[in-house]
């Protein structure tokens, strides 16, 4: 799940930086299916995950209470919940603001 494939060889994530990004697109985003949320990974951060493991990831993050999902057109739309906002706070406590 947590590799970056590019010209520089593959990366490994960090603990939590997925989920951390995630969290952080749907803060400003509002609620994105994961097909778009993947769009925005690799846009935005540089992320690039399998789409199967992305999904995964969002149904642990949902099992989790970060997150709320609605079925639209036959895929989930996911948007942050109150308890999603609280463990983004802390995450983002724990390590200084990138530049």
């Amino acid at each position: 799940m947590g590799r970056k494939n590019g010209s520089h060889g593959v990366r490994h994530l960090d603990y939590n930086e997925l989920k951390v990004r995630v969290l952080q697109i749907l803060r400003q985003e509002g609620s994105l299916d994961s097909d778009s949320l993947g769009k925005r990974l690799a846009e935005s951060k540089g992320i690039v995950v399998d789409i199967h493991a992305l999904r995964m990831a969002l149904m642990r993050y949902y099992k989790q209470g970060l997150l709320r999902r609605e079925r639209t057109g036959g895929m989930f739309r996911y948007s942050l919940s109150e308890r999603g906002v609280g463990r983004l706070r802390w995450l983002e406590s724990l390590k200084p603001a990138e530049t």
